[in-house]
């Protein structure tokens, strides 16, 4: 069965790359779309002919990881049994999908993997030996290394695409050959913690109780035993190790041992921020990233533990400030990159747009309100009657009025379900296009109707 979801999920997948490309040339982004194309390409052909480059890369973590954990005496059986998917559909951030044959699917949210991302290229900055004398000059103009704000700008940028537009990206750090080498292994590194903490809820034989992330189907989001959650980090975090000590040699071990334990505490850090920014309804989460981290800061002895508190302290401050999506949170600013050696490839329209989009979720519950009402003509008054409604406490009255169908209301308002807040925005948005709002207006118009109707669909 494992075999057979796999399959649906790595079909949608390459759909979903499509439309990512698709909407880069739509924003003007051609040296993007330049160098998709050509990471595309230089992918495909180190990948196993016919087979897709996420597949190939999944299938590659997920063979180091039986591997490191047979060596630590996990049943060849148990780690046979189980596949590996990225995708762009799923109301997931990380899970374990048990089936009644016994074979299990690790789901991993494609935009967990670009949180990890920004995360790991941030952390290889601050080590200023990989950067070059011109980033210096630039990050110590911008007092970038004890400056939360620049790694919370960089992670909205990211949550901030994946929330209102369905889009898995990222800025780019300027760093040096060996900087990016050291980046994409940190990357790595936390990458295949989340994906063995998963792998560990099969192995372990943990399951919990049905629910409706795949109708019909056992897909727990997580453990709902802290006990349980705990086994499998130390598990991930020891079968991670072993992997990376079985797969080190350019390197100093000591220092792929080092990447490792950073790249796990990246991988909570990810987590966190994603079921916080990307979901309305989170259904069983993981633990909160606080009590996490502190399970594997007891994994470390002495020095090395206070070294890792301290260079957490900055990741933990940003991933709060990118978390909070309210009124009075910091919303993404490309003004205040300017100076570091942050960059990124598309128009400056663009990032404009982001910076106001980010601020709209930011505004109050009533500046939202008149946005809506505002309109006040005979043909758009239901947006102000159905922003009332929904500050009345009835989600339900405020989509039917905006003109959601009532399937979708029901799948919405279905405390069972997982929703993420792309999905509500969309789900909006197109109700607002049928009815004849203008183009300009309809994103707008949605994330403000989005953002009044999402505390009202919350569990």
């Amino acid at each position: 069965m494992a075999d057979r979801q796999c399959l649906l999920l790595q079909a949608d997948y390459k759909a979903a790359l499509s439309e990512k490309r698709q909407l880069m040339q739509e924003f003007g982004a051609h040296e993007m779309v330049s160098q998709f194309d050509a990471l595309l390409g230089r992918l495909q052909k180190s990948s196993p002919e016919g087979e897709d480059i996420s597949i190939s890369y999944l299938n590659g973590v997920a063979d180091e990881l039986k591997a490191a954990m047979a060596d630590l005496g996990v049943s060849a059986e148990r780690l046979n049994s189980f596949r590996v998917v990225t995708t762009l559909r799923e109301a997931v951030s990380a899970q374990m999908t048990p089936f009644d044959d016994g074979s299990g699917l690790v789901i991993v949210d494609d935009g967990v993997f670009a949180v990890c991302s920004a995360y790991s290229y941030y952390a290889t900055l601050r080590t200023t030996r990989w950067a070059s004398l011109q980033n210096l000059r630039e990050s110590r103009k911008s007092g970038m290394y004890g400056n939360a704000g620049v790694l919370a700008n960089a992670l909205r940028y990211v949550t901030t695409h994946q929330r209102l537009l369905g889009i898995v990206t990222q800025l780019d750090v300027r760093l040096g050959p060996r900087g990016v080498l050291t980046a994409g292994w940190l990357t790595h590194c936390a990458h295949r913690f989340i994906i063995a903490h998963e792998v560990a809820h099969h192995v372990l034989g943990h399951s919990s109780a049905v629910n409706s992330f795949i109708p019909g189907e056992h897909v727990p989001p997580c453990s709902d035993s802290e006990q349980q959650e705990r086994d499998a980090d130390r598990l991930a975090f020891q079968a991670t190790r072993r992997a990376s000590a079985m797969g080190s040699g350019r390197l100093p071990a000591r220092m792929y041992e080092d990447m490792n334990e950073m790249g796990a505490m990246i991988a909570i850090l990810a987590l966190y921020l994603a079921e916080q920014a990307f979901f309305v309804r989170r259904g069983c989460t993981h633990p909160p990233a606080s009590t996490r981290a502190a399970w594997l800061l007891d994994e470390l002895k002495g020095g090395k533990r206070r070294a890792m508190q301290t260079m957490l302290r900055i990741p933990i401050e940003a991933t709060e400030t990118a978390a909070e999506i309210s009124e009075g949170a910091h919303p993404f600013s490309w003004e205040a990159l300017r100076s570091t050696p942050v960059r990124s490839h598309m128009p400056q329209s663009h990032l404009e747009a982001i910076s106001w989009l980010d601020a709209l979720q930011c505004w109050s519950e009533p500046e939202h309100v008149d946005m809506l009402v505002h309109p006040n003509r005979d043909s758009a008054r239901w947006l102000g009657e159905g922003a009332l409604l929904a500050v009345e406490r009835n989600a339900a009255g405020a989509l039917r009025r905006w003109g959601v169908s009532e399937i979708d209301i029901d799948r919405l308002c279905d405390p069972r379900r997982a929703l993420t807040f792309f999905k509500l925005k969309e789900d909006l948005a197109r109700s607002f296009t049928r009815q004849g709002i203008g183009d300009d207006l309809v994103l707008p118009y949605s994330v403000a109707a989005a953002m009044l109707a999402a505390p009202r669909l919350r569990v």
